[in-house]
C-alpha cells in the first residue's frame, strides 16, 4: 500500500478489482452469442473432463484437433477446473479468459514494478486492466489470452535473475512453455530469447551455469512442439492462413502494427477482435508512448532493451500473415501498458508543485472519463453491432430444438457454415464418450449426430426428410453478405412450403434463425 496524506490506499487491490470486474460482467452474455471457436475449446475440456480424451477420442493430447486445424491443448487443460465449477455454458467458458486477464495484471505490476519503481508497476497494471484490447480478448474463449499472461510472468523472473541468477531457470521453462499457447508463440518466442541472448550475453555467460540449466529446460520443453510443428499436424495452420512471401508485403503488414489507425482509433478490422469506432488501445495514450520512449532511451536502466526488444518483435509473426491482427499479437498488450505507465510518471515528475498537483488530478480525469466510454461502446453499443458474427441467439434456437419431440433435426449449413456443427453438442450438452463413437469430421463432412445432423440443403434439395424439425438462417449470411432473405428461403420456396415451429429475435429486434417444418408443394 501507498500513503497519500497519512491514509493508507491499497492501490493493487483496487486496480485488481477494477480488472476482474471489467472482464467477468455480463460475460456470459457479452460478446452477444457464443462462437464456434470457443465452442471447440470449451467441449475439448468437457470431454477432458469427463473422458480424458478430446472431442475426437485421443487420449490427453498436447495438440487438440479442431476441424482441419491443431490447437495448442495447455488452454483447454485449463479450463477444465472452470468448466467443472461453473458448467459447459458461455460463463463457464469466458471465464477462464477474465482470471487469466485479471493475472496478468498483477503480473505486470510486478514487472513494471521489477524493471522501474514500484509507481510505475501501479500505473502499468492500471493500463493493461483498462485497456481495449486485453479487455476484449480476457472475455473471450480465445487461447491466445494465455501468451501476455506466461510470457510476462517469464520476463519477470529474467529480470529478477539480475539480482539472483537461480531465476534464469525458471524463466527459460516458463518461456518454453509459453510457446505452447497460441501460434505466433512458436515464432515470437525463440526470437525474443535469441534476442536476449545477444544483448544480455555478459549477464548470461557470467552467470553460465544457470543459463545452461535453463537453456537445457527451454531445449525439453521446445524441441518436441518444434518436432510436432514441422509435421503435417503442426502446419495445418500455417497452411490454412497462407505464409507470405513477398518481402514487400511483409514489411508493409509489420509496419501496419505500429498505425495509428491499428493501435489508437480503428483496431483490428474483424468485429469478433475489437468493436467499432474503437482502437487497441486509447488515443490518450499517444503522447505518454512517445514521452515514454524517448524517455526510455535517455534511460539508463539496463532492463530497457527488453522493452525494446519486445516492441521490435512482436508484430513480427502476424506481418507474415496478415496486417492488423490484434489477435495474433496480443503479446504487446502487457509492453504498450509499461510504456504508458512509465511515460505517465515522466511527466508527472517533470510538473513541480501545484502543477503537478493539477496535472494528476487531469490524468486521473482523462483515465476514468476514456474508460466510462469504452465501458458504455463495450457494454451498452457493441452487443447490438455485429451480433451475427458472434450467432447470437443460435444457443437459445438449439436449445428450444433439443427439447422439442422430434427424432430428426437438421441444422442447414447455410447458418454459418458447416463448422457451426461444433455448437450443437456444446449447446445440447451432448455426453463426449456418446458424441465420441459418432466419429464426426468436418473435413470428411461426417456430421450425423444421430438425432442432429448438419446437411447442406441445396444439394439435398429433393430428398429432403419431411419429418425432420429444420434450423434455418434468415441471414443476411455473414459468409454470403450478397444474400438478403438468405439461401435456404430462396432455394426451399420453390419446392416445399415451411411451417414456423419456432424464432428468436436478437437485441436489435433482428430475426437471425427459425425452426420450421418442410411439406412439399403439391
Amino acid at each position: 500500500m501507498l500513503k497519500f496524506k497519512n491514509i493508507n490506499i491499497p492501490y493493487l487491490p483496487i486496480i485488481l478489482i477494477l480488472a476482474l470486474l471489467l472482464r467477468v460482467m455480463f460475460l456470459g452474455t457479452i460478446p452477444n452469442g457464443f462462437f464456434t471457436d470457443e465452442a471447440s475449446n470449451a467441449y475439448d475440456a468437457y470431454s477432458i473432463l469427463h473422458t480424458l480424451r478430446d472431442q475426437y477420442g485421443e487420449f490427453l493430447p498436447w495438440y487438440f484437433k479442431s476441424a482441419n486445424d491443431y490447437r495448442e491443448g495447455l488452454y483447454m487443460y485449463l479450463m477444465v477446473p472452470f468448466i467443472k465449477v461453473f458448467g459447459l455454458n458461455p460463463f463457464g467458458a469466458r471465464i477462464t479468459s477474465a482470471i487469466l486477464g485479471t493475472l496478468t495484471v498483477f503480473i505486470v505490476y510486478h514487472l513494471g514494478k521489477e524493471i522501474f519503481n514500484q509507481r510505475i508497476g501501479l500505473l502499468s497494471a492500471l493500463f493493461l486492466a483498462i485497456l481495449p484490447w486485453h479487455i476484449h480478448f480476457s472475455r473471450t474463449t480465445f487461447r491466445a489470452i494465455l501468451l501476455p499472461c506466461l510470457f510476462s510472468l517469464s520476463l519477470l523472473f529474467f529480470v529478477k535473475s539480475f539480482k539472483q541468477p537461480k531465476w534464469l531457470i525458471l524463466s527459460s521453462l516458463m518461456l518454453g512453455i509459453s510457446i505452447y499457447t497460441y501460434n505466433s508463440a512458436r515464432v515470437f518466442i525463440p526470437l525474443f530469447m535469441l534476442g536476449l541472448g545477444v544483448i544480455y550475453w555478459e549477464h548470461l555467460w557470467k552467470n553460465k551455469n544457470y543459463t545452461v540449466l535453463g537453456f537445457l529446460a527451454f531445449l525439453a520443453i521446445f524441441i518436441p512442439q518444434l518436432i510436432y510443428q514441422l509435421s503435417p499436424e503442426g502446419m495445418a495452420r500455417a497452411d490454412a492462413v497462407g505464409i507470405q512471401t513477398d518481402i514487400n508485403k511483409i514489411i508493409s503488414d509489420y509496419l501496419s502494427y505500429f498505425s495509428p489507425d491499428f493501435l489508437f482509433f480503428k483496431g483490428d478490422p474483424i468485429p469478433r477482435h475489437t468493436i467499432d469506432r474503437t482502437g487497441e488501445l486509447y488515443s490518450f495514450q499517444i503522447p505518454l508512448l512517445i514521452i515514454g520512449i524517448m524517455q526510455l532511451i535517455r534511460d539508463k536502466n539496463s532492463s530497457k532493451w527488453i522493452l525494446f526488444l519486445w516492441l521490435f518483435l512482436y508484430p513480427i509473426p502476424a506481418a507474415f500473415i496478415s496486417p492488423y491482427s490484434a489477435v495474433r499479437t496480443l503479446a504487446a498488450t502487457p509492453l504498450f501498458a509499461i510504456l504508458s505507465g512509465y511515460g505517465t510518471i515522466q511527466l508527472i515528475d517533470f510538473c513541480k508543485g501545484k502543477i503537478k498537483m493539477v496535472f494528476t488530478f487531469l490524468m486521473i480525469s482523462v483515465i476514468f472519463a476514456n474508460l466510462a466510454i469504452y465501458a458504455q461502446r463495450y457494454f451498452v453499443e457493441y452487443p447490438r453491432w455485429h451480433s451475427d458474427v458472434w450467432l447470437s441467439t443460435l444457443e437459445e434456437t438449439i436449445t428450444y430444438a433439443d427439447k422439442t419431440s422430434y427424432d430428426c433435426i437438421v441444422y442447414s449449413s447455410n447458418a454459418y457454415g458447416e463448422y457451426a456443427y461444433i455448437m450443437i453438442p456444446f449447446f445440447t450438452k451432448m455426453p463426449p464418450a456418446d458424441y465420441q463413437k459418432l466419429g464426426i469430421d468436418v473435413v470428411e463432412n461426417k456430421l450425423d449426430m444421430g438425432r442432429w445432423k448438419v446437411e447442406n440443403l441445396e444439394k439435398k434439395i429433393d430428398e429432403l426428410n419431411t419429418n425432420c424439425l429444420y434450423l434455418l438462417y434468415n441471414g443476411p449470411n455473414p459468409e454470403n453478405n450478397n444474400i438478403i432473405k438468405g439461401k435456404d428461403g430462396e432455394v426451399l420456396s420453390k419446392k416445399y412450403q415451411e411451417k414456423l415451429i419456432y424464432s428468436t429475435r436478437d437485441i436489435s429486434g433482428v430475426q437471425q434463425y427459425r425452426l420450421v417444418e418442410l411439406k412439399k408443394q403439391s
